[in-house]
């Protein structure tokens, strides 16, 4: 198997990066939805006519689904990218690490009988 330990660094590094960027923008999501339901009161900002009470009930089971699962899901996309970027540093360790013993070998080989 041949990987490209810098590749697996630097994707690892993005992908952390996208679950930052997703989480905040998870944030910003829904702290505009808060300031929105809060300006408009006791009325719901979709009205509480029979048509806005039919909205509310979905709107509010999406919004909290979505506040529960969009900050888990930032937190798994950037874990994701750590443990890529973990793998990266492993890998070219232990290639540094091989490379060095085939060189010592190659020495010996080098040498000649002892």
């Amino acid at each position: 198997m041949r990987a490209d330990a810098s590749v697996l660094k630097g994707e690892g590094f993005h992908m952390f990066e996208v679950g930052q960027d997703f989480a905040t923008a998870a944030k910003t999501l829904f702290d505009g939805l808060n300031a929105v339901e809060k300006e408009s009161g006791k009325t719901p900002p979709w009205g509480d006519d029979e048509m806005g009470e039919h909205f509310g009930v979905v709107y509010e089971g999406l919004r909290d689904g979505m506040k529960n699962s969009m900050p888990s899901l930032a937190k798994r996309i950037a874990g994701m990218g750590v443990k890529f970027t973990q793998m990266g540093v492993r890998h070219e360790k232990h290639e540094l690490e091989e490379d060095a013993k085939y060189a010592a070998l190659r020495g010996k080989l080098d040498a000649g009988p002892a």
